[in-house]
């Protein structure tokens, strides 16, 4: 498994009189990591649309 880096932003609010520490992470990737996650989520979109294109065909063919 790969080490992943993140950028962190941190900022203080007050909230109800008290002071609170936000704290955002963010990952980091290399253009390959990024490429890598693009591809992943690019095939998981593509599944889900030939899931319901084909549902609605079905759909469309039974009406």
């Amino acid at each position: 498994m790969e080490h992943i880096r993140y950028k962190k932003e941190t900022e203080v609010v007050t909230f109800q009189g008290k002071e609170i520490t936000l704290e955002n992470r963010s990952p980091v990737f290399t253009p390959e990591q990024e490429a890598a996650r693009r591809r992943e989520l690019e095939q998981q979109l593509y599944e889900v649309f030939r899931k319901y294109a084909d549902k609605r065909q079905s759909e469309e063919a039974g009406a």
